[in-house]
């Protein structure tokens, strides 16, 4: 085993530590703010540390890029479609008026 199999087998399994306890924490949450916030680790801590340590596994070619750039455009996309989602439970339980700036 070289070293750097080793640094994504480390990254690997990090990142599903997190993702398994951000569910399991989301299954047990009290309403969907928290179930919303409990899914932020997944996307933007679990999520890379797989894409990092696959990409690591793989060295440098067109199946690390095939890694990297679905995960980055998850990574950048999530807070906002977790604004997003936010705002519309908010509306739906009339939290907030609809076309209001928050």
């Amino acid at each position: 085993m070289s070293a750097a199999h080793v640094a994504a087998l480390v990254m690997v399994v990090a990142g599903t530590a997190i993702i398994v306890a951000a569910c399991l924490a989301a299954l047990v949450a009290a309403d969907s703010y928290r179930r919303l916030h409990y899914a932020t680790p997944i996307s933007s801590l679990g999520g890379p540390l797989i894409a990092v340590g696959l990409a690591v596994d793989s060295g440098a070619n067109l199946t690390t890029a095939s890694i990297l750039l679905p995960m980055a455009l998850l990574f950048f996309s999530s807070p906002i479609l977790s604004a997003a989602v936010a705002k519309t439970i908010a509306l739906r339980e009339e939290r907030i008026e609809a076309g209001s700036p928050e």
